[in-house]
């Protein structure tokens, strides 16, 4: 039992190490070199319920919900900005029947202008018990297929003729991350790099490396509070940084009511306020909503995010471990 624990552990941190080594070799080229990133490494989306669509942050996330769990997710961003992000993400995650081994697949759209974003991505953890939960090693591997529309790009608005002509964009972008996750039935918390890999072009060929000042480090958290059926408290945070010193922080909270209603808040590090409501209809199936208010620059000039969430849980055979909280 052991050795096969070893085994796994070795394996993975055998490949990342490995991948990272042999990638790191085009930053040591790139030296004293002014090139232009791609469109990799682009931020992680922000998700406002982050803690319900975890696979979409952390790969180590895969199996926690000890069932076979899917999860629907619509995201419209700063509403009445011509261009701004629609995003749209579908994941489906289960442990295997030992249930050490978990497998996953993330599917991802985001439109951003004349842009768009699709990605596929298939996830593993191995999970092992330790102390009154799981602890759980992740790994994702996928790509993302970026299209830029530019020829839709109207050039010159007033019909003047001129010489300016724009082509689209088509790439394939291959990627993979890792994540560790810990949770019981009352405390969870993680870390993830989502994407290890960036795209820079040298001479118009696309080269790929690793270059840690292009990861985006994700640490969430979250704990409950308080034994009562009729009301419980659920705080929580997610963090995000880059090496370049861009930070972000969205920290906040639900209140449970009977275990069916929640409603809670957050307040997110770039002045904005988010507004969260979910009702858990059955232990199957779970409706969420997000409401995000910009109070920078943005206040009065969007109509803010709104984000929309369906869970549907096949409760076929395991006991779940904390089925509702996390």
């Amino acid at each position: 039992m052991k050795q096969y624990f070893v085994l796994h552990i070795i394996f993975l941190l055998g490949f990342i190490l490995i991948s990272l080594l042999s990638f790191s070799q085009d930053n040591d080229l790139d030296n004293g070199l002014n090139d232009d990133l791609l469109i990799g490494q682009r931020y992680e989306p922000v998700y406002s319920q982050y803690e319900v669509n975890g696979l979409a942050i952390n790969p180590a996330y895969t199996g926690s919900r000890e069932c076979f769990s899917n999860i629907i997710l619509y995201r419209n961003q700063w509403m009445g900005f011509e261009g701004a992000p629609v995003t749209q993400t579908l994941s489906s995650h289960a442990p295997f029947k030992d249930e050490k081994n978990a497998a996953g697949l993330f599917l991802f759209h985001e439109k951003i202008g004349v842009t768009d974003y699709y990605e596929i991505y298939g996830n593993y953890a191995f999970r092992f018990k330790l102390g009154t939960g799981k602890l759980s090693l992740g790994l994702k591997a996928g790509a993302t297929f970026y299209q830029g529309n530019f020829a839709d790009i109207s050039a010159n608005p007033q019909g003047v003729n001129n010489d300016m002509y724009l082509e689209n964009e088509s790439e394939i972008l291959p990627n993979f991350g890792v994540g560790v996750y810990y949770y019981n039935d009352r405390f969870f918390a993680g870390a993830s790099i989502p994407k290890l890999l960036s795209y820079k072009y040298r001479a118009s060929d696309k080269v790929m490396q690793s270059d840690p000042e292009n990861y985006d480090f994700l640490v969430s958290a979250g704990v409950l509070i308080g034994n009562s059926e009729r009301i419980k408290f659920k705080p929580s945070f997610l963090l995000r940084y880059r090496l370049n010193n861009t930070f972000r922080i969205d920290a906040g909270g639900s209140f449970i009511f009977a275990n069916v209603l929640w409603f809670g808040g957050s307040y997110r590090y770039n002045n904005e306020v988010v507004i969260t409501a979910e009702y858990q209809i059955n232990e199957q199936i779970r409706l969420g909503g997000a409401y995000d208010m910009s109070l920078g620059e943005l206040a009065g000039r969007t109509k803010g995010s709104m984000e929309f969430i369906l869970r549907y849980d096949f409760k076929y055979r395991i006991r779940a471990v904390s089925p509702r909280y996390f």
